[in-house]
Order: C-alpha cells, then structure tokens, then sequence
C-alpha cells in the first residue's frame, strides 16, 4: 500500500483538501492518504518547508509528499517531481525544496501540462494530484515530463560565525509560540568551547544564560532554552507564547554571546 501525504495552505473548511483526496481515491483505491498538515500560513512555504523536512524522514521508502503551497506556476516556478532519500516529492519550484534537502535529488522531472491543464486555477488536482496518482500506479517519474538536468541549488540560511557569538535565526515558530532557530547542538558546543554564553532574543530583555533539558525545569511563564529533538536550539516561555508575546517573527536574529 502506497502513502501519499499531503501539505497545504488550505483551510480545512474548504473544498480542497477533499476533491485532492477524493481524485486520489478514485484512481488509486488501496492508497493511504496522510494529512502532514493543513495549517500552513498563506503562501508560507519557508513554514511548509520545515514541517515537511522533519517529518517525511519517518515515512517509508516509495512514500509520495504533495505540497499544495503557494502553487502559481510560472515559466520561473515550474511544476516538479522529484525524487529524494527513496521518496517523491510534487509541487511547485518555489524555493520550498531548496529549503528542504542539501543533498542532489537522485531524479527530478518537470511536470507536463496539456492545454486543459494550462487553463486549470487548481494544479494542486489536476497536475499534481494526478501525478500522484500515476505514480501509485505503477508508473515511472522518469514519464511525467523531461528530466531537468540542472544543478540542484540550496539556498538555506546559516548561522553567522566568529570566535565570541553566532548569529542565527528564527526558522519556525510552532503553534505554542515556541521558537526554533537554525542553531544546532553541535556549531553550539563548537564555538562554546565550555565558557558561558547568553542567549538573547531582539533584546538583552529576553535573554537567558542556560540550557534546559526539559520545560519542567523552569516554573511557569519563565524564559528558558533547549535544544529539541531535532538538535535545533528552542526558544520559549513555559505555558506561554513567547513569539507572540515579544513579536519575533520569520528570519529574526538569535544571538549567543561567549564569554
């Protein structure tokens, strides 16, 4: 039984998500189909992105990701399949798979539009949905469209480093208000080197000088950092919404000073 997932910016009280679903079903049986999530800002692939990234890697081998995200199709955003880590992924060429892999993807197709598909203001069903489809029946990516041969460009945002501070940024706020950076364990304990740091968020006024293995270690609405289970550095209050509360947003700075 094959799996495909899908990851929108729709609102689950729309028509969407069901006609995907429906199409799939019609074509394709014995398919399993998984809500990744529905909850996506407007356009927010940078979110879509992240979310996908981190959760595709406990799907199967074969598993297909649709993601239904800022979906415009331009000569600049072309449609695309492409297939990574054993795994297809469709959708549009935004950027949000830039934002998903380092690695080269080992196949990566441009998806073929007829004219009625051209006319289409829903790829989501008719381009991607029945791709697909297509290819929980059997059928190969290599059919879809002409192979782009291109060079796979990633584009993600990296820490800035000297020997005293990183400077990193937000990279998601999650629905508590938690925010997650793209500061890892290991630059962390890299440029530490066992001295004292503090981790200061837009101002000295939310800052804090020790990592915490757990939210239980701090009382509640205190300020606290960890690292997560994806070995990002986590920024929160405790039964709290902390972006909310101090307005951080997408791509704002997260400095740790050493001394």
């Amino acid at each position: 039984m094959t799996i495909v997932t899908l990851t929108s910016d729709w609102a689950n009280d729309d028509f969407y998500i069901g006609a995907v679903k429906g199409l799939l079903y019609s074509k394709c049986p014995d398919v399993k189909v998984v809500d990744i999530s529905h909850k996506i800002e407007s356009y927010k692939y940078t979110q879509a992105a992240f979310i996908v990234r981190n959760a595709f890697k406990h799907f199967p081998d074969g598993t297909i990701h649709l993601l239904a995200i800022n979906s415009d199709i331009t000569e600049n955003q072309p449609p695309i399949c492409m297939k990574i880590k054993n795994q297809y992924f469709i959708g549009t060429g935004t950027g949000i798979f830039s934002l998903m892999f380092t690695e080269q993807p080992e196949l990566m197709v441009e998806l073929r539009e007829n004219e009625l598909l051209k006319k289409s203001s829903f790829p989501e069903l008719t381009l991607y949905a029945e791709a697909a489809a297509f290819l929980v029946n059997g059928g190969k990516a290599e059919e879809l469209g002409p192979i782009l041969d291109e060079k796979y460009r990633h584009v993600q945002f990296m820490p800035a480093l000297d020997e005293n501070m990183i400077t990193g940024n937000v990279i998601y706020i999650d629905s508590f208000g938690n925010i997650i950076t793209n500061i890892n364990r290991e630059l962390f304990e890299q440029i530490r080197n066992n001295r004292n740091f503090v981790i200061t968020v837009k101002s000295e006024m939310y800052s804090v000088n020790k990592l915490s293995q757990n939210y239980s270690e701090v009382d509640m609405g205190d300020f606290l950092a960890l690292f997560n289970s994806l070995e990002l550095l986590e920024i929160a209050i405790r039964n709290g919404k902390l972006a909310e509360l101090i307005d951080v947003k997408y791509n704002s700075p997260v400095t740790i000073k050493f001394r």
